[in-house]
């Protein structure tokens, strides 16, 4: 499984945002009625939101993986110490040193509220209109994001640009001083001030009359000039939950049409804003990763829309059948699963007998449900009538954990002493066979809502057991009696924020067994590296550093013409001989937040990545050298046999399976590619667009077997439409990924192993 989920932080604007933004491919008006009731979003909120999200997903470029000239300015100005801060700055440490996404000093000052620290930088030349390069979010809209009033009003009055998110900031949490700040000359537009004095109606009477006397500015800027194909790409149906909105390009300018009222020309005010003539109208819309995300429609005497574009909701349910027997399929010769998604994380179970059919409450075909301490989103392994599974437990007993799709990326500030184990359990009976306690320590760093401290998937060959705790850094073996064989320190894999040091989530990646190596992809918030130790001994056998911030992907093997390859998914997609640690192949672009694990079939490996700035699908015939990117505006080549740059997954792994690639993603929507050619042969969404999923997908005999958070498992027919044949419901959180050898079909749940076979 993914093992983690990266997002922003900041309770406030998370209530109000994170599932209006990530949550929003909503197909029925009944869920987006009841979406937007509960997650109202203003587009000053939207700005703040992505603020949030910005610091929550800094990371260091491939440039800047070394110490640069200003990171330690930017980790002391976050740590409030003024002092260091002064002799950096007399040192000659340039004010505004960017660090990833363009995120300067006093960006991490603002973040952390060190106001001494604000004026200190801002005196010292500071740009106070800085912004960062992922989403475009200003300091001040950060002061805004993190609740830190006075340090934006310090900001507006010293030159930072954005009255109109602060002057709504202000109405909002009825804050007189920013309120009269922002609208000091030039003050703000008509509609701005419309917004505000509807945010302040049942607000501060202060406030309420500040703004009822205010007198608005004329608009500063004249119309500009928009590519006419540029607006044909913004034209199409938007949808709210009440509201309807049509926009149609025409003679440079956009149309918008309400519900069907007549049509209201817009003027351009860039690429992204539009206004009518009057000012009384206006249209934002937005995106990322060439994409049309949503679109924030304000009047000035209606109101605020967040509009989603009606082609992100026309995903068909995925249909339910009924009457397909689910029994099991004849058992073949017994195969094992020995590491995460079994051989080469392929994901199949065909042949092992497995039922997809049970029900825990009436304990059909539950052979056992262990139960298993502390919580862990590590998957299981099964080998030789052993099942292995991994756990923390917490001295404190804190089980705090977080399922959904939301923005928060708060950690868990449990760091207390935590007892790392390993059980075996017979998997003729679930009952544990033995257990040991791996070490015993606090860890340094922290884990995130919706992660454990662990994620990492066992591994084995059938003699030796393999486990990592990468964040205490203890790579150990067992043997099948569980007599300790080795255990190296490999360092704190600390997957995180790797600039402001706010979000820890936690480290996921898996180890593999190749031949006699075991091989761990530990990118990391400093000093990534993949290495290879030998299976026996332990001993380093070789390390390779990799320019790579934090990713919580599994490396995978691929068999290729000229041998077997090591390939692993990150903001580089790399290829390496998996005997030397001897670099193959590059490909990029790739999204910033790398979690899914390569998997390959027929020669091919097949990589996605679902967050920005692309969101990739590639098909890649092993064998290639050298650097495999893609010229401009192509999608294959001699060495990538298809591509695309969007509609890449974020959090589970796809399956290769009956000739297509099967991706799912973090809210269900699963979309079938044709395996030779990448062309799309179905797309559907499995459940209801507010239901989350963690966990990959496995097949069992024409069938797929996939777990959302909640616990709710779903099987579908393997091809050609995908639809729903039954659901399961396992009453408990499913991160983890299914295990399936000899009969048996294994779900880890946050507190049990659940072991499934056909009852005789």
């Amino acid at each position: 499984m993914c093992d983690a989920n990266h997002t922003g932080a900041s309770t406030d604007i998370a209530r109000n945002g994170k599932l209006a933004i990530i949550n929003r491919l909503l197909p029925t008006p009944d869920r987006l009625r009841r979406h937007y009731t509960m997650h109202k979003l203003t587009s000053a909120t939207a700005h703040v939101f992505f603020a949030v999200m910005l610091f929550a997903l800094t990371g260091q470029t491939r440039a800047a993986i070394a110490q640069d000239a200003g990171e330690e300015l930017r980790e002391v100005a976050r740590a409030g110490d003024v002092g260091r801060v002064t002799q950096l700055l007399d040192a000659g440490t340039p004010v505004d040193a960017p660090g990833r996404h363009g995120l300067t000093a006093l960006m991490f000052a603002v973040q952390h509220g060190h106001l001494d620290v604000v004026r200190l930088l801002v005196q010292r030349g500071a740009n106070v209109n800085a912004a960062d390069t992922f989403f475009d979010v200003t300091v001040l809209q950060a002061a805004l994001a993190y609740r830190q009033p006075d340090i934006a009003l310090y900001l507006l009055q010293h030159g930072a640009a954005g009255r109109a998110d602060a002057l709504q900031w202000a109405a909002e949490h009825s804050h007189l001083a920013l309120a009269q700040a922002a609208l000091a000359p030039p003050g703000v537009e008509r509609l701005d001030l419309e917004v505000a004095r509807r945010a302040a109606a049942d607000k501060d009477p202060a406030v309420r009359d500040l703004l009822a006397h205010a007198t608005p500015t004329p608009r500063a800027a004249p119309p500009a000039q928009v590519d006419p194909a540029h607006l044909e790409k913004l034209a199409g149906k938007y949808l709210s939950p009440d509201n309807s909105v049509v926009v149609t390009a025409h003679g440079g300018r956009l149309q918008v049409s309400i519900d069907g009222a007549g049509p209201i020309e817009l003027l351009a005010f860039g690429d992204e804003r539009f206004e009518n003539e009057a000012g009384d109208v206006r249209l934002v819309i937005t995106g990322r990763a060439g994409l049309v995300e949503r679109a924030y429609l304000t009047r000035a005497d209606g109101g605020e829309l967040m509009l989603i574009p009606s082609s992100q909701l026309e995903i068909g349910d995925l249909r339910s059948a009924s009457d397909v027997p689910l029994s099991a399929a004849p058992r073949g010769p017994a195969a094992a699963w020995r590491q995460f998604r079994g051989h080469a994380a392929a994901g199949i179970g065909d042949g092992q007998g497995a039922t997809v059919d049970w029900d825990v409450k009436s304990g059909k075909n539950i052979r056992f449900k262990t139960p298993i301490p502390g919580i862990a989103t590590s998957s299981p392994i099964i080998d030789g009538g052993l099942i292995f599974v991994t756990t923390a437990i917490s001295s404190q007993g804190d089980t705090t954990f977080q399922t959904g799709l939301y923005g928060a990326g708060d950690s868990v500030d449990d760091t207390s002493p935590h007892s790392f184990r390993l059980y075996a359990l017979a998997a003729a009976t679930g009952s544990i066979v033995w257990q040991r306690e791996v070490t015993q320590v606090a860890p340094t760093v922290k884990r995130h809502l919706k992660s454990s401290f662990a994620n990492s998937t066992p591994a084995t060959d059938g003699r030796t057991i393999v486990v990592l705790f990468g964040m205490v850094g203890l790579l150990a073996a067992y043997d099948r009696d569980g007599t300790e064989i080795w255990r190296r320190d490999i360092g704190v894999l600390e997957a995180n924020d790797p600039q402001s040091g706010s979000a820890q989530w936690g480290h996921a990646s898996s180890p593999i067994v190749w031949n006699d190596l075991v091989v761990v992809q530990a990118d990391r918030r400093r000093d990534s590296f993949l290495a290879a130790y030998a299976l026996k001994t332990g001993d380093e056998v070789w390390r390779v550093p990799r320019d790579e911030p934090s990713t919580w992907s599994t490396p995978a093997i691929v068999a290729g013409p000229n041998g077997d390859e090591l390939v692993t998914n990150g903001l580089l997609i790399r290829a390496y001989r998996p005997r030397t640690g001897e670099l193959l192949w590059t490909l990029g672009p790739n999204s910033e937040v790398i979690v899914a694990t390569p998997v390959a079939a027929d020669g091919m490996v097949f990589v996605t990545g679902g967050y920005p700035p692309v969101r990739p699908v590639y098909a890649i015939r092993a064998g290639a050298l050298g650097d495999l990117t893609l010229p401009d505006d192509a999608t294959s080549s001699a060495a990538v046999a298809w591509s695309y740059d969007r509609g890449g997954t974020y959090v589970p792994t796809p399956i290769v399976y009956r000739g297509h690639l099967v991706t799912v993603n973090n809210n269900g929507v699963l979309t079938a590619y044709r395996q030779d050619d990448g062309e799309v042969v179905h797309r559907g969404r499995i459940a209801a667009a507010s239901t989350a999923f963690s966990a990959s997908p496995v097949a069992i005999d024409g069938r797929l077997v996939i777990a959302s958070e909640t616990g709710e498992v779903y099987i579908l027919r393997g091809e050609p439409d995908y639809e729903v044949l039954a659901t399961h419901a396992m009453d408990e959180i499913v991160m983890a990924t299914p295990a399936v050898s000899d009969g048996l079909l294994v779900i880890r749940t946050l507190g049990h192993v659940v072991g499934i076979a056909q009852s005789p």
